[in-house]
């Protein structure tokens, strides 16, 4: 598994019995294969691979990597619906292919897990998750109005982060709720992912200094999930950009319990250090210009 993760993804791997052994990975956050060949044991059986922020891996080397060894691949493509690499949807290659829905587009719920070998699955019933839609498509609707969103953000809506609530795994349900269903069709559209690297790149061209190196250029398949930044003052450009109206991710900045973080020094200057921009593709040249000027005056404050 990789140090730098959200962590749900290990709480559901240590509940099923698992135990995981963790990679730093090289600068790109793909794994070095020296480190993984000192971790093989003769109990291991899979190789959890990331493709962070919806920049694809190499997962047909993996592939051949893990066949090799007699191992599982495990597509961990959460934020990267709709990525492709080399003409091939981003999971086409793992034993298990795992994609968030509504990290993409939004809908009240949804995860997709894609499987070589058949499921079984128990039935469930269907729930109607209308509130939670009508939420989603609240807040968007009130961000297109500026009087609507002044008034908003005085209006406390999120929640002090909590990692145990975060790492939490509800019950799965073999079926996805009716507002899904009925929303799915109508909002997903290959095309975003086109959106998506667009406004990544008009963000990446006046802040490439302070993105990753891994992700200072787009891959032609991605599917950006946020434009990542490094700051030394993490939480309070979190803060600060809040107050002005923009919703960053606050990403990753805790680990789940299993990881021996003192043994992960990369992942951990990750965790201290990212936040991550919007780049979904509801976003206006206006909305993408606003976001530059907004995050200057800050980082010029902050720093």
């Amino acid at each position: 598994m990789p140090a730098y993760h959200h962590g749900s993804e290990i709480e559901a791997l240590v509940r099923a019995g698992a135990r995981c052994r963790f990679y730093e990975a090289n600068e790109t956050l793909e794994p070095d294969e020296a480190e993984l060949g000192r971790l093989l044991e003769r109990r291991t059986r899979a190789l959890h691979l990331t493709h962070f922020l919806g920049f694809p891996q190499d997962a047909a080397r993996w592939r051949a990597w893990c066949d090799e060894r007699g191992l599982l691949l495990i597509e961990d493509a959460a934020q990267a619906w709709l990525a492709e690499r080399d003409g091939r949807p981003v999971g086409s290659d793992g034993d298990l292919a795992i994609y968030c829905l509504y990290k993409t587009f939004g809908l009240p719920d949804g995860a997709a897990l894609l499987s070589r070998l058949p499921l079984t699955t128990r039935g469930a019933r269907r729930r109607l998750a209308a509130g939670s839609l009508g939420l989603e498509h609240a807040a968007w609707l009130l961000a297109r109005s500026s009087l609507l969103s002044q008034i908003a953000k005085r209006v406390p809506r999120e929640q002090r982060y909590s990692a145990a609530r975060d790492f939490a795994l509800g019950e799965p349900a073999s079926t996805p709720s009716t507002a899904t269903l009925l929303a799915l069709p109508r909002v997903a559209c290959a095309e975003a992912a086109a959106q998506r690297r667009y406004n990544y790149g008009q963000l990446l061209r006046v802040m490439s200094a302070l993105v990753p190196s891994a992700f200072r250029r787009i891959p032609a398949g991605a599917s950006p999930f946020v434009l990542p930044i490094a700051t030394i003052e993490k939480p309070e450009m979190l803060r600060r950009l809040r107050a002005r109206g923009i919703r960053p991710l606050d990403f990753w900045s805790i680990p789940h319990p299993a990881l021996p973080v003192d043994e992960f020094p990369g992942a951990a200057a990750l965790r201290a250090s990212i936040i991550g921009l919007p780049v979904h593709q509801e976003l206006r040249s206006s909305d993408l210009q606003l976001i530059v000027a907004i995050f200057r005056d800050e980082y010029r404050a902050a720093v």
